[in-house]
């Protein structure tokens, strides 16, 4: 390489590079022990001789730079605190740097933006050149940012302001070329101001500095024409790609390129790509990532096309705009790749278009879904009394504030399950709005005091991130319902969400009028919601006491009606005692409140799971639906219980689908659409269900034996055993025990099926075990008329397992069995069954 004139000490630029560039801005990265930086001694031993320079008193060092140091001073001759920058190059100063220096003064003083530091004096003494400008309080960027990170909203904000400052800079043919975090100050109002135009020229320029081949800038902020030295090629880009270095790194906490040397730092930045921001921090949307990315483009035409131009589109992200900018960058790098990997790139071909194919796959999925303009999700409520028990309070808040949001037809209203997701976690809105497919959150706290309570509550939509409303209420307890109300109603007028008639009565309606029996609900629910038999039965003692003392309050009995149909579930009850108390419930409270949707529910599933009338399960189910549409258990229930069981699968899907738009997060909702999946015939698809429950928490049992029955739907009976096996090791429920057996019996292991035979027959001696488990290990042992025996006891004794006998897959051996048909028709009867469906793909 020709060593250009003005090199210092006749130094080669591109020895400097390799060996740190000490000279040349890159102070950050150079050894502290590197003696041959001459020009940083000389000037400290400059300073420590003079504690004056001419007019300025040198307070204390702030700064440090490629050419020079700066210093907070005071200039005597006007009272004034001042930013002092001295040049640092000392016996290195030629002709050439002293120049750049002058340049960088002449620069920044022609420059008369609020935004752009101020020159206040250009100087020379003893052979050192300075100029003081104004002092800004508060900071490098990097150093605050160092103590405070900002948010990802806060720093687009920063950066559209930088740009429009470094645009008009640019208007004045004035190029930057040192954008980075430590250029850029803060004041005490956090506003951001540009300064050090060291590496400044005019754009029209011919001087000798601008035709050097030396390397100006510093390299985690250096556009790679840049870096290669080529400055006669510098543009308005050059600046365009500082300030998306920038903005990576105040979003994802780390540089674009950084390398264990300056060396290391400019080939990265040069020969790869920048890692997508997304992967550092979730939170970052695709629009920011893609606006990021666009600056750091390494051909300078396909980079933002001006300063303006990526000011213009960071401020339409900020108001939840369309974004110019496109996302191109991943056909860019792959054809960089293809070239720098030819023999592999037929085979990248071929992978992209398998990725295509099933990206086509999910976006048609039933489970991806589009924020619902009137979605909205109520977070948990923070509890801000005093005393911690008092949580139950708040949880009930938030749960009678959804139930008077979930009667209105007009909104999507996501369940308490997804939300309690987010109960005492840092709350990023938007994140949350996106994961539960809502544009508007609520959220709130309440702080209760014997018989006062304090409820605060705001509307958001996380969107924009815009609030929308918020309101404080002091009540009496006594009050409380009159507030539940009126924030249902306020949201829904704010929302614009149209309602009927019933609709205004149901969420203003007080379901009591006596506080006691109101906490001693709250309380229920607040151990329903645990969803384990020990919780469910101290759940089911609350709504008892909260009936007794209000024996008028429909919702306790409801909530009685929900323990005692779940209890057998979780092990905590036997089918035949629990399902007629679940009916009576269910029924006073209808009687008492015929508006309520809950307990039509809890009577569809009984009449499908006990009393097999179906007619009646479907009646229920649709009157639940109607009187409260956004009651995601009721889509639940109705998907995989009645449905299926009719042959009616596509709307079972359906119903699935909307249980999971309702609760997207509820792990029970997950693992419920893939058993509709696999019960109706598409197993492929429940077993990538099932995965992504078991990837959620592999501790979901359920999730494991379900899988192992839709893996043995197609074929994979090693990989079932398996499951079975992680179930049974993760619980003591007898029915994964009972298909380990059966697994194991149609592998030809008959001996080991026999073994757990056994051991299932001695369980039942302690404790509930279904007769359907009995009769599916028979099956498989080849023992029909032993299979049908427990199969026509488990109908005499109205077990929760035969309501699918027409469509189960596991009982397809029986079809056609005289006996086994006639015990079809007495559960479904074929006038109500669907013929035309059927859970065998290949019929």
């Amino acid at each position: 390489m020709e060593i250009p004139a003005d090199a210092p000490e006749g130094g080669c630029p591109g020895c400097l590079l390799e060996n740190g560039l000490g000279l040349l801005g890159n102070e950050e990265e150079a050894a502290p022990n590197l003696k041959r930086t001459q020009h940083v001694t000389t000037m400290e031993r400059f300073v420590e001789m003079l504690g004056e320079l001419g007019d300025y008193e040198l307070l204390e060092e702030v700064g440090r730079g490629g050419q020079g140091v700066v210093y907070r001073a005071h200039q005597k001759s006007l009272n004034r605190t001042v930013a002092l920058k001295v040049i640092g190059l000392g016996c290195w100063a030629t002709e050439a740097h002293v120049k750049r220096f002058r340049r960088e003064a002449e620069a920044a003083a022609s420059l008369d933006h609020p935004r752009i530091v101020p020159i206040y004096e250009v100087g020379e003494r003893d052979g050192q050149c300075y100029f003081s400008m104004q002092f800004v309080e508060g900071g490098q960027l990097d150093e605050v940012v160092s103590r405070r990170p900002m948010s990802i909203r806060q720093a687009a904000e920063l950066i559209a302001k930088v740009a429009r400052t470094v645009h008009y800079a640019h208007e004045h043919g004035i190029l930057h070329r040192d954008i980075k975090p430590g250029n850029i100050l803060l004041d005490a109002n956090g506003e951001p101001h540009l300064t050090d135009f060291g590496l400044a020229r005019l754009v029209e320029s011919e001087s000798t500095i601008t035709r050097t081949m030396e390397v100006l800038g510093t390299p985690s902020y250096m556009a790679p024409e840049q870096a290669v030295g080529n400055n006669t090629q510098l543009t308005s880009a050059t600046d365009v790609y500082g300030l998306g270095a920038v903005l990576y790194e105040l979003l994802t906490g780390h540089p674009a390129f950084a390398g264990g040397t300056t060396y290391e730092t400019i080939k990265l930045l040069l020969d790869t790509e920048p890692r997508q921001p997304r992967l550092w921090n979730r939170k970052i949307d695709r629009d920011l990532s893609t606006i990021c990315l666009k600056c750091l483009e390494k051909d300078p035409k396909r980079r933002y096309s001006s300063a303006l131009a990526l000011a213009e589109d960071l401020e339409r992200w900020l108001k939840n705009e369309p974004i110019r900018a496109h996302r191109t960058g991943i056909f860019t790098r792959g054809r960089k790749w293809a070239r720098r990997n030819p023999t592999s790139a037929l085979l990248a071909a071929s992978l992209v278009g398998l990725v295509a194919v099933v990206g086509w796959n999910v976006w048609k999925s039933e489970l991806i879904y589009r924020p619902s303009a009137k979605g909205i999700a109520v977070l948990p409520f923070e509890n801000l009394s005093l005393d911690p028990d008092n949580a139950y309070f708040a949880d009930g808040i938030q749960e009678e504030i959804l139930t008077r949001l979930a009667s209105i037809a007009d909104l999507k209203v996501i369940s308490r399950t997804s939300t309690q997701q987010y109960q005492s976690k840092p709350r990023n809105l938007s994140e949350i709005a996106k994961q539960l497919g809502v544009a508007n959150i609520l959220e709130g706290s309440v702080q209760k005091a014997v018989d006062q309570v304090r409820v605060n509550v705001q509307l958001i939509n996380a969107q924009t991130d815009s609030h929308l409303w918020a309101e404080t209420y002091d009540r009496r307890l006594t009050d409380i319902f009159g507030v539940e109300s009126e924030i249902a109603e306020t949201i829904a007028d704010t929302l614009q969400a149209k309602l009927t008639g019933s609709e205004k009565k149901q969420m203003s309606k007080k379901t009591t009028q006596n506080p006691e029996a109101y906490e001693l609900y709250l309380r229920g629910r607040f151990f329903w919601n645990k969803r384990t038999s020990a919780d469910m039965k101290t759940a089911l003692s609350y709504f008892e006491q909260a009936a007794s003392v209000d024996p008028k309050y429909a919702v306790a009995y409801a909530g009685m009606a929900d323990c005692y149909l779940l209890l057998p579930l979780y092990g905590g009850g036997v089918p035949a005692e629990m399902s007629p108390k679940a009916i009576a419930m269910a029924q006073k409270a209808i009687s008492l409140d015929p508006t309520l949707g809950e307990p039509h529910a809890s009577l569809g599933l009984v009449h499908s799971l006990f009393d097999f009338d179906f007619a009646a399960s479907v009646r229920e189910f649709e009157e639940a639906i109607r009187l409260n549409p956004n009651y995601a258990i009721a889509h639940h229930w109705f998907g995989d219980s009645t449905l299926p069981a009719l042959g009616q699968f596509d709307r079972a899907n359906a119903e699935a689908k909307r249980a999971l738009e309702l609760d997207p997060l509820s792990l029970v909702m997950i693992t419920d659409a893939g058993t509709v999946y696999w019960i109706t015939g598409r197993y492929q698809e429940a077993v990538a269900q099932f995965r992504k429950a078991i990837e959620m928490d592999p501790r979901n049992y359920t999730a494991h034996w379900q899988l192992g029955q839709a893996l043995e739907c197609i074929g994979d009976l090693p990989g079932a055993i398996a499951e079975y096996e992680k179930s049974t090791q993760l619980d003591a429920d007898p029915l994964p025990l009972g298909l380990l057996a059966a697994a194991r019996a149609k592998a030809g292991d008959r001996s080991a099926a026999l073994a757990i035979l056994n051991r299932i027959q001695e369980t039942a001696k302690r404790r509930y075990v279904s007769d359907y488990s009995f009769a599916l290990i028979h099956l498989a042992l080849g023992q029909k008329d032993e299979a049908l025996h427990w199969l026509e006891s488990s109908y005499a004794k109205h077990q929760p397992d035969l309501n699918w006998i027409r469509v189960d897959p596991d009982l397809r051996p029986l079809h056609g069995d005289p006996a086994f048909e006639a015990l079809a028709e007495k559960i479904v009867p074929a006038r109500e069954f669907n013929a035309s469906a059927t859970s065998d793909p290949s019929n």
